[in-house]
């Protein structure tokens, strides 16, 4: 790395350590975020189900928390399903619900054809209670069977370190930055000098 000529000598080690030690933890987070979220425990697809078709056990043990990702996807023409799930408990009681409306419409106007649709759901639940827990799932038209699932259960979620890797990489980015401007301007310049050639030809 290059740093700013204008910085004393006697400081160009601390600050080439510090960039270094704080790069390395960045690419430690960023690696772990990856790994976690890679983690699949289980994943299944489903279709044609049954109204009230109930997925699980899904088991969380202490210190273990899961992350449950559902993503759902309406087909057929010309329909509107509002499409619910329960999160249940292990005695099959409703802990909380969630929902959205999937709808899709077309036809025929003074322009031709159009069709506009909203098909798809996604959603992320997350376990850190130990226990059993169960989802069970709904419409309010009978039409589960429009509806195809994909349900994968992960070790706990990544996003921490997603978010302190991020706020790492602004960091190191920042101080490169406040340490190298004179050379970072003296590179832009050069660069602007060789696209104004370019475009003279």
């Amino acid at each position: 790395m290059i740093i700013n000529p204008n910085l004393k000598k006697e400081n160009l080690c601390f600050y080439n350590n510090l960039m270094l030690i704080v790069t390395v933890f960045c690419v430690i987070f960023f690696w772990s975020y990856f790994n976690i979220e890679s983690q699949v425990v289980s994943s299944n697809k489903y279709s044609s189900l049954a109204e009230g078709s109930t997925y699980g056990p899904i088991v969380v043990k202490k210190g273990q928390p899961k992350i449950c990702k559902i993503e759902s996807n309406m087909f057929g023409n010309n329909i509107n399903i509002y499409f619910s799930g329960e999160v249940l408990d292990e005695d099959k009681d409703t802990l909380y619900e969630f929902g959205k409306e999937l709808w899709h419409e077309d036809g025929y106007d003074s322009e031709g054809y159009w069709s506009e649709s909203d098909r798809k759901m996604s959603a992320s639940l997350t376990f850190s209670e130990p226990g059993k827990y169960y989802i069970k799932f709904n419409t309010d038209e009978n039409l589960l069977k429009n509806i195809t699932l994909t349900i994968k259960v992960k070790k706990g979620s990544g996003i921490p370190y997603l978010m302190m890797g991020t706020c790492l990489f602004i960091i190191v980015l920042v101080f490169f930055t406040l340490l190298n401007r004179v050379w970072l301007s003296e590179k832009f310049d050069n660069l602007n000098d060789l696209l104004e050639e370019m475009s003279d030809d």
